[in-house]
């Protein structure tokens, strides 16, 4: 049986309901969705600058940073953060690493016709989101560490790993993967060091 087409302007989507794999079910899915929020930011300047910046807050240098000002500030836990955030991202980095270049999977742009990165990708390898992985690992341990129940920064990391759909260098499996990567590499360092 025949799904209706999607139309994309550059491309042409058929999904028909046949026997596929389950790999092949979860890629279509992720090609549909990406393409859907692609065209609904892609001739949207403003909007596609303010993703643009709210992905770039999930580069290296904002953890780093807010360690550095948490140590110095001297808050109550610092050192418990920042020994548990320097283990995560020891662990996290590699590992993100190791899995994006085992799995080789191809940024959307280019296995999904008519959609374009609207920024250059740091690696060449789409699975998992390095910078969602990295921002689910950074808000879980200030999470956990000093925000309680309530973590706003898990706001913010989901913010990170839309926007890397938004701008076409991810597909949503691969945000979904690097969230769990992250927050359960963070769990594990902060139970292996006593600070969780």
């Amino acid at each position: 049986m025949k799904m209706p087409w999607l139309f994309n302007k550059n491309a042409i989507i058929a999904i028909q309901n046949v026997t596929m794999s389950p790999l092949a079910r979860l890629h279509q899915w992720d090609a549909l969705v990406l393409n859907r929020v692609f065209q609904g930011v892609r001739y949207r300047h403003k909007l596609t600058q303010v993703i643009a910046k709210v992905s770039r807050t999930g580069d290296g240098p904002l953890y780093a940073m807010t360690a550095m000002a948490v140590w110095l500030a001297d808050l109550p836990g610092a050192d418990a953060f920042c020994s548990t955030l320097m283990l995560a991202f020891a662990i996290e980095r590699p590992t993100y690493y190791l899995l994006k270049n085992s799995f080789k999977r191809n940024r959307p742009e280019q296995v999904v016709p008519g959609v374009i990165a609207v920024v250059v990708p740091a690696d060449q390898f789409s699975f998992p989101s390095g910078h969602t992985s990295a921002a689910f690992c950074f808000a879980t341990i200030a999470g956990v560490l000093f925000a309680g129940s309530f973590n706003p920064l898990f706001i913010w990391a989901t913010a990170v790993g839309l926007s890397r759909v938004a701008l076409a260098v991810h597909f949503p499996c691969d945000v979904l993967a690097g969230a769990m990567v992250g927050s359960s590499i963070a769990l594990f360092s902060g139970l292996l060091l006593g600070t969780f």
